[in-house]
């Protein structure tokens, strides 16, 4: 059964990451101010949270309502590990290789945004300053930040699978 899981698990990880590429192709297509929208954002943590609460569910219908913790968790973070790799790699890809000057487009309106900003949390003029000009310095999408987002993703969503395995997993009886 363990097979079926792996398959479940790679198969929606790669619908999930192809849902991702074509949103942000249509993102791309649309507004290149969108990459920094929170509310884009939010709705990404929603759609990925979705899949692989969505394969725990399928694959523990697939075991017959028994699941193991183990099979709990990898039922969870499986697709989500394909379809951020997937969708990491397209955006490698695009802001790299595709269209570069996309990228400068995308950092000033990250600039812009930070800018917008209000001042509650008292931070100095001159550390948003600060700030601002380590953007502009730094390849803010080339590999290394592709491949240090994508593990500190990974971590966060571990985290959760955690805790979504403990609710999918089947209770044992203790005697």
């Amino acid at each position: 059964m363990e097979n079926s899981i792996k398959k479940n698990g790679i198969t929606n990880g790669i619908i999930l990451g192809l849902i991702i590429i074509l949103s942000s192709n249509v993102i791309y297509i649309i507004d290149l101010s969108l990459f920094t929208s929170q509310w884009v954002g939010i709705i990404n943590l929603l759609l990925i949270l979705a899949f692989g609460i969505y394969t725990s569910v399928i694959n523990k219908k697939l075991l017959m309502g028994k699941m193991q913790y183990k099979e709990a968790f990898l039922s969870f973070i499986l697709p989500v590990i394909v379809g951020l790799a997937l969708s990491n790699l397209f955006s490698l890809l695009l802001l790299n290789y595709i269209d570069p000057e996309a990228k400068e487009i995308i950092t000033e309106h990250m600039i812009k945004m930070i800018n917008e900003m209000p001042s509650k949390n008292e931070i100095s003029k001159a550390e948003v300053q600060n700030y601002i000009n380590e953007i502009r310095t730094k390849d803010n999408f080339g590999v290394r930040v592709h491949v240090e987002t994508f593990f500190t993703s990974v971590t966060i969503y571990s985290v959760i699978g955690l805790i979504v395995g403990l609710i999918f997993k089947t209770p044992t009886n203790k005697e």
